[in-house]
């Protein structure tokens, strides 16, 4: 359910992605429960994330990787202010951390980004007087699942094809497929959008503005980052 302007998703989306690069150690965890919990209220869509097996196998591997690295660089436990801890267990807490400030950063930009519309950007962009970027970043953001679509059709069908035989040429054949049809499906989005008389340069400015929900989520989050800070 949403309930928020495109305001008040963009300030989650910046409050989160700041404090996912300032924050450490178990304050990670209380930011991506704070994230969650935003997520299950005001944008289950954002959290689709989590249900990818590849995202988990990138956290898996962070994890995984900190001991190996911690025992390899001779870390120990006076590192991170524990002394007496054996590096591979220095390297373990440094993984987790790894991959919570991961979580917490792919989650504020999925949860925010995830729940504005091509028309919401396009209003936000217009009233900083930049239309053309607006609408050039909602066009790629909405062609990234295209994209991903395209790409697996592709290697299906040189897959079927036999192409995996000669591992180099299918690759060529792959990438020049790839990039042929985004620019195909570029330019039929600009066709389509001159049709309707879009004018990056001018045109009627779409109107947007704040909400009380907006604000109450701003002293919120700003409340959130005092408490965190206090910790």
């Amino acid at each position: 359910m949403k309930r928020f302007s495109a305001w008040g998703y963009l300030t989650f989306t910046v409050w989160g992605l700041g404090a996912g690069m300032l924050v450490r150690g178990w304050r990670l965890a209380a930011l991506v429960a704070v994230e969650l919990l935003f997520g299950l209220f005001w944008n289950r869509e954002g959290l689709g994330m989590l249900t990818r097996w590849r995202f988990w196998v990138f956290v898996g591997t962070a994890v995984a990787l900190g001991p190996w690295l911690g025992s390899r660089a001779g870390l120990d436990g006076a590192d991170l202010g524990a002394a007496g801890l054996p590096g591979w267990w220095t390297g373990l807490s440094l993984g987790l951390e790894m991959a919570a400030r991961a979580l917490a950063l792919m989650l504020a930009f999925s949860l925010g980004m995830s729940a504005l519309s091509l028309s919401d950007i396009l209003a936000v962009f217009d009233r900083l007087h930049l239309r053309g970027l607006g609408f050039a970043l909602g066009v790629a953001m909405n062609l990234l699942a295209t994209l991903q679509e395209m790409a697996r059709t592709t290697f299906e069908t040189i897959k079927l094809r036999g192409g995996l035989r000669r591992p180099l040429a299918a690759l060529r054949l792959f990438l020049v497929t790839l990039v042929t049809n985004t620019l195909r499906y570029g330019d039929q989005i600009v066709n389509a959008a001159s049709v309707r008389a879009f004018d990056p340069s001018g045109g009627r400015r779409r109107s947007l503005s704040l909400t009380r929900a907006d604000l109450v989520l701003a002293a919120t989050l700003a409340a959130c980052a005092a408490g965190c800070w206090a910790l």
